[in-house]
């Protein structure tokens, strides 16, 4: 399964910055070694903001949960969203589909927010 691991510190506890930057490096080394296994597949710092983002490709949640709370920087974290994605192949499939449903009716269209 892909997930996009979104994390942040929006605000940075009281750390010692030599702290800090120990366990950024530890972080960037760790995301590393995920991405030599095949479990990143992309991914970077949030430019301009304390964060990252990366496409995970994992079993399933409980071993991107598990790869998520092994991060070193995990208890300083004060935004996390992982959100389950749909492949690409996957969604072309689901489009062809859909289209093939609704291709002879004329009249549906979307509804409009109120």
């Amino acid at each position: 399964m892909l997930f996009l691991v979104k994390v942040e510190i929006e605000k940075l506890h009281q750390i010692p910055v030599k702290s800090f930057f120990e366990l950024l490096i530890k972080e960037w080394e760790y995301y590393d070694r995920m991405k030599k296994k095949g479990k990143v597949l992309a991914g970077g710092k949030l430019a301009g903001r304390r964060g990252a983002a990366a496409i995970f490709d994992a079993e399933d949640h409980a071993e991107i949960e598990a790869i998520v709370t092994r991060l070193p920087l995990f208890p300083l974290f004060t935004k996390i969203e992982i959100t389950p994605l749909v492949n690409q192949e996957k969604a072309l499939q689901d489009a062809r589909r859909m289209y093939q449903l609704v291709k002879d009716v004329d009249t549906m269209v979307f509804p409009t927010s109120p």
